[in-house]
């Protein structure tokens, strides 16, 4: 169908033509249009929080995509719209890739290009998924193909190749009152929400659904209720100390072999002065000696920390001797106990994907690449005296899936970090906000303790109760409270998410009533 066709089909007419009929006669002035709506887009994220534009971005390119000429031009604007979003929103990469990599200045760019032209690919393919469907469905299916293209296609570039889940629509709406949700159908229920308020809009553009204005504004009535009064999915039923020790160690120095010993004994006077806590955290490879190496040296400390009634649980690299590789760890002692490997790596950071082909590739550059080893899935939880702590490392936050696995089991979700990676950058601001979100779909409070910040106790409602400022040495001592219970999401998964593109399905099946002359 051409897009002259679908004009005629849509029998569109006035200001609507003209603005529909410019985007096939000036596809390059489009191009650069998506591709600035899509670098504002991340105005919609932590720490600016102007969610609308986000929304206003996807109705425009829902209207792109359906007036383009072809395909190709479907997948030109949906890869510009993409790279304007992940060109400015992970744009931090840039700062691990060039100030630690220890590569030049044009690779360092190169790298970042190409990570992010990947994700754009991922909207262009979108496009071209669009208009197939337009070619064979009539416009009032239009809307639910696009939510569950887009969706398809967001949860594949979560997933291929241990995947970056990063940006994706639902972490908008902090501060709407989309946000609650979350605790119902997780981060892929509130992204369909989004996208379906975004779909009204830019339908209207296209061909004005009273049924589809119905559904959205029927959705945002009951999330305003939902606002006023959330229901209490988990019920309370203890309350615990907890000190966060925040080392804040220059990312270029933590790894060298004169800091390791100053540093392990900075965390341990730390501890020594919060025994009044029952937890003690540390944060990702917080101790850079290997736990077979310190273990012994920490004997005595951790007898110490079991007499006072105070777990410690800590990031240590581990090197499993019969198998010759390393793990990126958290280790828990003192009165508490498990040892727990990280599952979810972060690529080309902690491993090389295809390392038959791209490993070849960092040795002519000289690029130091961790090659840390993928731990076993379903391990067990950490025990802090009588708790169950659900531990994830920095990027295993980002996965709703992973935590939502594990929460079942636990008593407190417990994250640590080392986003010194990425310097004074939205990047781990944007890390925190995901932290937020998963507390908010577990119904359990989430510890965050990093190296740099942002360390943190968030509640389970998602807000944050008490954090560090970022770059300070420092140590938080708050409490936190243990839940029973689990929210429909950690019980029914993304089934909320089902039912609604099923009810959205069902509405655009029902028969139009035509009037009689």
């Amino acid at each position: 169908m051409t897009t002259n066709a679908t004009l005629d089909t849509l029998n569109v007419t006035g200001w609507r033509l003209r603005i529909l009929n410019s985007i096939l006669r000036s596809p390059a002035r489009h191009i650069i249009i998506s591709l600035l709506l899509g670098a504002l887009s991340t105005l919609s994220f932590a720490p600016f929080y102007i969610w609308p534009l986000y929304l206003l971005n996807i109705a425009y390119l829902y209207v792109l995509l359906h007036c383009s000429a072809n395909k190709k031009h479907a997948f030109y604007f949906g890869v510009s719209n993409a790279f304007g979003l992940f060109g400015s929103g992970i744009s931090w990469i840039y700062v691990s890739i060039a100030d630690f990599g220890q590569v030049g200045l044009p690779i360092a760019i190169g790298i970042t290009f190409g990570l992010i032209a990947v994700m754009s690919i991922y909207w262009g393919l979108i496009g071209v998924g669009l208009k197939v469907v337009q070619t064979n469905l009539s416009p009032k299916f239009w809307a639910v193909a696009f939510i569950t293209l887009f969706l398809m296609f967001e949860w594949l570039r979560s997933w291929l190749f241990t995947g970056f889940p990063w940006l994706l629509p639902g972490y908008i709406s902090e501060k709407s009152w989309l946000f609650e949700w979350l605790p119902l159908g997780g981060i892929w229920l509130v992204s369909a929400l989004c996208l379906l308020t975004s779909v009204s809009v830019g339908h209207f553009f296209l061909q004005p659904s009273r049924r589809l204005l119905a559904i959205t504004s029927l959705i945002w009535c009951i999330s305003g209720g939902l606002s006023l009064y959330s229901p209490e999915y988990v019920t309370a039923s203890d309350q615990h100390t907890i000190t966060l020790v925040q080392g804040n160690l220059a990312q270029d120095e933590k790894w060298l072999a004169d800091n390791a010993a100053p540093t392990l004994s900075y965390y341990q006077q730390a501890t020594i002065e919060n025994l009044q806590s029952d937890l003690v955290v540390w944060p990702e490879t917080a101790i850079t000696y290997l736990l077979s190496q310190v273990k012994p040296y920490l004997a005595s400390f951790s007898e110490e920390l079991a007499q006072q009634g105070t777990t410690l649980i800590t990031g240590v690299p581990v090197w499993d001797q019969d198998k010759d590789t390393y793990y990126n760890s958290v280790w828990a002692t003192g009165n508490g106990f498990g040892l727990y490997q990280k599952q979810k790596l972060v690529p080309f950071g902690e491993y090389i994907p295809l390392a038959n082909w791209f490993g070849p590739i960092f040795d002519l550059f000289g690029m130091p690449m961790s090659q840390f080893s993928r731990g076993e899935p379903n391990q067990p939880t950490l025990q802090a005296g009588e708790l169950s702590v659900a531990p994830f490392i920095c990027y295993e936050v980002v996965y709703p899936g992973l935590v939502r696995n594990m929460v079942r089991d636990s008593d407190v979700l417990l994250t640590i970090s080392n986003d010194g990676w990425f310097g004074d950058s939205i990047g781990p601001l944007q890390h925190m906000q995901i932290a937020q979100f998963r507390a908010k779909e577990s119904g359990r409070y989430m510890i965050r303790a990093t190296n740099t910040g942002v360390t943190a106790i968030i509640d389970e409602h998602g807000s944050v109760q008490a954090q560090l400022p970022q770059f300070t040495r420092a140590t938080l001592t708050g409490a936190f409270k243990t839940f029973s219970g689990n929210t429909p999401y950690v019980m029914w998964g993304n089934s909320a998410l089902w039912i609604c593109l099923i009810c959205l399905l069902a509405v655009c099946l029902i028969p139009s009533q035509t009037r009689s002359k």
